[in-house]
Order: C-alpha cells, then sequence, then structure tokens
C-alpha cells in the first residue's frame, strides 16, 4: 500500500485484551464509563444491547468479541467509547482506552499478509516506539462484524 495515502491524524488508542487499537478521533463522540446495558431479543452476535448516554438510546457493541471471538472480561478500566458511524452514536465496548496520539505517515505500514485476506476494517499499523497500533475503520469493523443495518435503525425504534 502507497505510504503516501496516509495524512498525519490524530487517533483514539483503546486496548483490547493485549493489543492497542487506534481510531481516528473525529469518529469520537466521547469515551463513557461502563453503565448499564440492557440487552434485547434477536440482536447480531456481537452487539450487547442498548444504553442510555446523555438522553439517547445507543447500541453498545462488543469489541472483543468482534476482533477476537473471545467472550468479554469485565474490568474497572473497561470503557464504552461513543463512536459516530453513518450520522448515528454507537458505544464500543473495550478493555481501556489509553491515551490520543499523533500517528505519522511515516509509521504506517500494512503488512503483504493483509493484502491476502479480506480485513477490510484495518487501515494499517503504526509503529511507535515500542508499540504496535493497529488501525482501524469503525465503520467497516461494525459493517464485517455485525449487522450495521440493524444498529442503524435500533436509535430509531426507541
Amino acid at each position: 500500500m502507497d505510504q503516501n495515502k496516509f495524512q498525519e491524524f490524530k487517533a483514539l488508542i483503546f486496548k483490547v485484551g493485549n493489543e492497542e487499537y487506534g481510531v481516528h478521533i473525529k469518529q469520537v463522540v466521547s469515551i463513557e464509563r461502563m453503565q448499564a446495558i440492557t440487552p434485547y431479543p434477536n440482536r447480531p452476535p456481537h452487539v450487547l444491547g442498548v444504553t442510555t448516554v446523555r438522553d439517547v438510546v445507543t447500541p453498545v457493541v462488543d469489541v472483543r468479541t468482534a476482533l477476537t471471538g473471545e467472550s468479554l472480561k469485565p474490568t474497572d478500566d473497561m470503557r464504552i467509547i461513543i463512536v459516530q458511524v453513518y450520522e448515528k452514536e454507537i458505544g464500543l465496548v473495550v478493555d481501556a482506552a489509553t491515551d490520543v496520539l499523533d500517528i505519522a505517515p511515516d509509521t504506517i505500514q500494512y503488512p503483504n499478509l493483509l493484502e491476502v485476506k479480506d480485513v477490510s476494517y484495518l487501515k494499517g499499523i503504526s509503529k511507535l516506539d515500542q508499540r504496535l497500533i493497529i488501525l482501524l475503520d469503525i465503520e467497516k469493523l461494525l459493517e464485517d462484524t455485525t449487522n450495521l443495518d440493524e444498529l442503524k435503525e435500533i436509535k430509531d425504534e426507541f
């Protein structure tokens, strides 16, 4: 992948397990402490349910299950990252939200191995000092791992 196609941007860094991931800060609305999540019937596999954030009913997705297939392991550091996707707010449950970093284009690589598999939500991997940060396209991640159309409609139903 051509390095010149990347531009410097700020990313919110979060952890899922031992891995660090980054999403473009422009997609992030807020970072919330864990709160009660109400499950509902017939939801997509990675959707935990809905919660209310600032009087807005928001669907909540378990990012650990979406990325690794492993179940959620509750901790005090867990956060719900509220992101804007297709003009809807969706909550992403992560193990921890750690920091905001400037990601320079010359730190981003796209391993050839990933070109073979269709991993459309992977934008690249940024190597910063001793850290490897997997950069995600949240819209594509949600499209690939959940029924995004159903997530888009949830807010309208409540």
